[in-house]
């Protein structure tokens, strides 16, 4: 466990390398005029997942605390109701689906940069990516209950 520590592929560097390539790619892809007016409808289908990671992680939140009249006191799902259960596992699966999305979001831009007729839509992988990282953030700032029952 110690070696994976200070390797390339610990989460803190995974995650920068991820952020630092979403940047580049927007910089690079706004300087070369692309987000253009007939874009723009891709460029809002690629801001799904992250919209969607935001609806399922809050719904949840105000479902679970709707339902138990305040937060768990108790870690993982076997107290819930089972609603409550089936929400908490596709908030998961789509939480987990948009971690995977940015971790893959550096391979995709890299392909782009890499293939020349790919060069002009670098724009939608990186624009999608942001979204992703910006709903991921946005779930931090959730109430402290909440926040620690999904995290245990």
């Amino acid at each position: 466990m110690r070696a994976m520590e200070g390797s390339i592929f610990s989460p803190v560097v995974l995650y920068t390398w991820s952020i630092v390539m979403i940047v580049a790619a927007l910089v690079w892809s706004f300087a070369q005029g692309q987000g253009s007016e007939r874009s723009r409808g891709w460029l809002a289908l690629t801001t799904l997942p992250g919209l969607l990671v935001l609806l399922a992680f809050y719904s949840l939140a105000i479902h679970m605390h709707s339902r138990l009249g305040g937060w768990p006191d108790f870690y993982g799902t076997a107290q819930l109701p089972p609603e409550l259960v089936t929400h908490a596992n596709i908030a998961g699966w789509v939480f987990t689906f948009v971690v995977l999305l940015v971790l893959g979001v550096p391979l995709a831009l890299a392909l782009c940069a890499l293939v020349p007729r790919l060069r002009c839509g670098m724009i939608y992988p990186a624009f999608g990516g942001a979204a992703c990282w910006l709903g991921l953030l946005l779930c931090g700032l959730a109430p402290a209950g909440f926040q620690n029952w999904w995290w245990d």
